[in-house]
């Protein structure tokens, strides 16, 4: 009798296993992804972890995996990384599972900043007055860009530039006076809560945020001044 009660104990233990095994082999999702899926969430993933919120601003090619690859079986997490050391405007994003069966799939990415920034519409020789016609917006690549950049055309429109400029040339802050010498300036002067401004004439060529000296109209005393715009200036105390 003892060995007949030992019999179903076994019996009723494994029958516990395997309907153990059963219902966790049920829960156990099995998820197919096309090769379209996967070079979607690949994407997705690179955006979120560059932390790129603007598309306007930066776009990411990815190389689409080749639809001849067919569905890949995967029943755990996918993950995604990318090198240890990688070059941020070409590289490789890394698709990996780890069961059923182990598989890496790698895409080639390709991610590009833009700048929008003000560009000349015409040949301007030395000395021009700049007017808002002669200037448009245009989009180009960050790292092909260099110096001072502008990307509100009014911030510049009615100053000179001290060189020549050509058609479609990017404007640079060095190319430009928006304070000239003998230019007839306003200077804005402001202490203690108490702003005035008075006139004067700049004794040489500045842009944004040079120092410049500015011959007082009322006074005759040459002042210590920083340009602020076009024929606009601060005294610096």
């Amino acid at each position: 009798m003892k060995k007949y009660e030992n019999f179903i104990w076994r019996l009723s233990l494994l029958f516990c296993l395997l309907l153990s095994n059963t219902l966790r082999a049920e829960t156990t999702t099995t998820q197919w992804y096309s090769p379209e899926q996967l070079t979607n969430l690949a994407k997705d993933w690179l955006e979120t972890e560059l932390a790129i919120m603007d598309s306007t601003a930066t776009e990411i090619q990815v190389t689409a995996l080749d639809s001849r690859l067919g569905a890949k079986e995967c029943t755990s997490e996918l993950l995604f990384s990318l090198p240890a050391q990688f070059n941020p405007r070409q590289t490789t994003v890394q698709i990996s599972c780890a069961t059923p069966a182990n598989w890496q799939l790698f895409l080639p990415v390709r991610v590009t900043e833009w700048l929008e920034l003000v560009v000349v519409r015409q040949n301007i020789t030395p000395g021009t007055v700049i007017t808002a016609d002669m200037l448009e917006i245009q989009r180009r690549e960050r790292r092909l860009v260099r110096g001072n950049i502008v990307q509100d055309p009014s911030t510049v429109t009615g100053s000179r530039n001290k060189r020549s400029l050509s058609v479609g040339q990017i404007i640079n802050l060095q190319d430009l006076c928006l304070v000239c010498r003998g230019d007839i300036v306003t200077i804005q002067i402001s202490n203690s809560g108490l702003s005035v401004s008075a006139s004067g004439v700049a004794q040489q060529d500045g842009t944004f945020g040079d120092t410049v000296t500015v011959k007082n109209q009322q006074s005759g005393r040459n002042v210590q001044t920083e340009v602020v715009g076009v024929n606009q200036v601060k005294v610096k105390f």
